[in-house]
């Protein structure tokens, strides 16, 4: 190395002298500088743009494409406000974008739950530095590292999560994170490129697409809704904490530089570091979250399933690639799911479904529209499991009695045991 390197072994002692002074030159080094390039989250969103946009390479959106987008949104709209139960927003409006637009309009949307993991790295490791540095230097370096560079990578992980995101995304519900405002965003070059990877018509997938996401923009922009995902989300994303078992295994004793340098490496896997953090307190938002997940999933799935099997001819072929499109995530989806305690899985997909059938054979449509008409009448763990739990409930169970009303308890938290 030379002597201008920050990694330096020449630079830095890491015998008995170390002083963890340095600390600030060696952070340097492992983020590039990146400690004085001013607002880390205006520059998290120029990364997440140029990654969006394969490095700025991306051509504007051809206005036919908008409008013909556009026209096939009114079908769509159309079709979605028939459904018994669906509540659209009155000025709902569809916005054809290219994928830095994507990422322009839904890095607001993600980035509060960034702050949240930023902000809990940095609270935690302040206890961390004073409970494990004592008589040991590293783990003083360690706490210290962590503490100091938690935002910028932070940052600089949303950057690179939210633009490979929206290199992927076919419209703005890939993910059910509750947005502001009535505007739907849809990405046609994305829609296009997996119209002609799975061979069938352009103008169905855009349809298909479209259908979900008015479907789902009508379930997750319901207020008692997304203020249930929001504070979830929060509460998880919140909820990390620095696990000093979890961190020993992936990084084991640290004695020397080169150790440092592959420290670094580990702490640029945001894989690793989600890792590292998971907290007990998460453990317990995970029935709500996994339940509510579920519901949501097999609800619009059951919706476009009834309206794109009289609209579109390939609806089979599409339902079955977008699933395990679902299923089968990129390493940025996993990270964004992992983040907000998401575990999109078959046996996710499958629960919703599950529930969403057994209501629908129990109460028919009038159980279908109850799901989201009231924050008390959204299923818990155990419902979801056993869908004549939640009509009995409700008071629409058809076994009982005419007239029979279901007092609803206090305390519904025994209701989230599964077991």
């Amino acid at each position: 190395m030379s002597g201008s390197d920050p990694l330096d072994g020449d630079n830095f002692d890491f015998g008995e002298g170390f002083d963890l002074s340095q600390l600030g030159k060696l952070l340097a080094g492992l983020t590039g500088g990146a400690g004085g390039a001013g607002d880390p989250w205006a520059n998290a969103e120029q990364i997440a743009a140029s990654v969006a946009s394969d490095g700025g390479s991306e051509p504007n959106l051809d206005p036919i494409v908008r409008m013909a987008v556009e026209d096939l949104a009114r079908v769509a709209e159309l079709h979605v406000r028939q459904i018994d139960g669906i509540r659209l927003p009155s000025d709902v409006t569809i916005k054809a974008v290219a994928r830095s637009e994507w990422v322009k309009e839904s890095f607001a949307a993600y980035r509060p739950f960034f702050e949240r993991f930023g902000d809990a790295i940095t609270q935690a490791n302040a206890g961390m530095i004073e409970q494990e540095a004592a008589g040991d230097p590293f783990a003083a370096m360690f706490g210290q590292m962590f503490t100091a560079m938690g935002p910028m990578m932070v940052a600089a992980s949303a950057g690179s999560m939210i633009g490979h995101l929206g290199q992927r995304t076919v419209g703005q519900y890939d993910l059910p994170v509750p947005r502001t405002g009535t505007t739907v965003l849809v990405v046609p070059t994305a829609i296009d490129a997996l119209a002609d990877e799975w061979n069938v018509a352009p103008d169905e997938l855009r349809l298909w697409v479209l259908v979900r996401e008015l479907v789902t923009h009508a379930v997750v922009s319901t207020p008692h809704v997304a203020r249930e995902l929001e504070a979830l989300f929060v509460d998880f994303a919140s909820g990390f904490r620095p696990d000093p078992q979890a961190i020993g295994e992936q990084i084991g004793d640290i004695t020397d530089l080169s150790q440092i340098q592959e420290l670094s490496q580990t702490l640029g896997d945001p894989e690793a570091v989600l890792s590292m953090m998971r907290s007990p307190a998460q453990d317990l938002l995970i029935p709500r979250l996994d339940a509510l997940i579920a519901t949501i999933f097999g609800y619009v799935d059951h919706v476009v399933d009834d309206i794109a099997s009289m609209l579109i001819s390939s609806h089979e072929t599409i339902r079955g690639h977008m699933r395990e499109r679902t299923i089968d995530t990129t390493p940025a989806d996993r990270f964004m799911e992992r983040l907000l305690g998401l575990d999109i899985t078959e046996a996710t997909l499958d629960r919703g479904a599950a529930f969403i059938a057994g209501v629908h054979e129990r109460a028919g449509a009038e159980g279908l529209e109850r799901l989201w008409t009231d924050e008390l009448d959204l299923p818990t763990a155990a419902e979801v499991n056993a869908p004549g739990l939640w009509l009995a409930r409700i008071g629409l169970d058809p076994d009982l009695p005419a007239g029979t009303t279901f007092e609803i308890p206090d305390d519904l938290s025994g209701l989230d045991d599964t077991e």
